[in-house]
């Protein structure tokens, strides 16, 4: 009888522990944000949210690692940080080509996160994730800085995966 109360505290606090882990825990360390990546941006690029400038940090946006090696290469790319649990707009400005530019970024669950929830902490994750807003994260998170300047509507955009792509073969060969 012993054994069984021990196993199964034992197994009420490893659920525990891992439904906090997860969306909770990457909420802590992000303080709420969502990195928006800024691909294809000019040089000169500004962006405000509300009518507050602002900074643009170099961010990972991928990673990719030799097969059989023990070889990481990070990628990085311009990118801003913005509260992830509301809806929002930022402007993008380039003085060089006297364009601007709105987007409308979203806040959408991050499927990583829900994975998570399910698969090492059996769903109970998502118990805590989902009322506090934790696995919400900002989309689009790559943005086609030149085509919005542009004025092309999003769906005219380059997708996800090509923009990924262009930044990673920029990364490499800028």
């Amino acid at each position: 009888m012993k054994k069984l109360t021990t196993i199964a505290s034992l197994g009420l606090l490893t659920i525990l522990l891992n439904s906090c882990c997860f969306g909770t825990l990457n909420n802590a360390v992000a303080h709420g944000k969502s990195t928006v990546s800024l691909m294809q941006g000019p040089k000169d690029l500004e962006v405000s949210c509300e009518g507050k400038k602002l900074k643009i940090t170099s961010e990972v946006f991928a990673a990719s690692s030799n097969i059989g090696g023990s070889v990481t290469t990070t990628y990085y790319t311009s990118a801003v940080k913005l509260p992830a649990k509301h809806k929002t707009s930022i402007e993008l400005y380039s003085p060089s080509q006297n364009k601007r530019a709105t987007v409308e970024l979203k806040p959408r669950a991050s499927r990583n996160i829900i994975w998570l929830d399910i698969l090492l902490g059996f769903g109970s994750g998502l118990i805590i994730d989902i009322p506090t807003g934790n696995l919400k994260m900002l989309t689009p998170r790559l943005l086609d800085v030149q085509s919005a300047l542009d004025g092309k509507p999003r769906n005219q955009w380059l997708s996800h995966g090509k923009l990924k792509r262009m930044g990673k073969r920029k990364a490499k060969h800028g």
